[in-house]
């Protein structure tokens, strides 16, 4: 018997990104956007990272040696829930993308998992920077 591969559109996989990141991090307000447009699909996760400065060197901006992040999802966490999603993969270091290959995972408990492909095309981690002393 042969595995079928499900396909998602891009707004039903804008749906599973949104209700896991609702369930991996409940008190943090995410944004979940579609950007089309010149042959590309693209998926951009949004949300707030906030900071408090801890040295004198601090001259404005977040940096990791003058800040300390509050709680809060990091950056590479959503990273890595990013390209779980993205349908894109960067092929080599020329910056030239190819289709990522399907994926097996698990749609329905007790099952084995499923050959599955994601329609949201590239998955972005865009955050925004807020220094809470301010």
């Amino acid at each position: 018997m042969t595995e079928t591969t499900q396909q998602y559109s891009q707004a039903e996989t804008n749906r599973l990104i949104r209700a896991e990141l609702k369930a991996t991090y409940p008190g943090t307000a995410f944004t979940v956007r579609a950007s089309n447009g010149a042959g590309i699909t693209q998926t951009v996760i949004g949300w707030e990272i906030s900071y408090r400065p801890t040295t004198t060197e601090f001259d404005g901006y977040y940096s990791p040696v003058t800040c300390e992040l509050t709680a809060g999802p990091s950056e590479a966490e959503i990273d890595a829930l990013a390209a779980r999603y993205s349908s894109w993969e960067w092929a080599g270091d020329d910056g030239v993308r190819d289709h990522a290959p399907e994926r097996l995972v698990a749609t329905e408990a007790g099952r084995l998992p499923q050959p599955v492909r994601y329609g949201a095309g590239n998955v972005t981690a865009y955050p925004r920077y807020r220094n809470v002393d301010l």
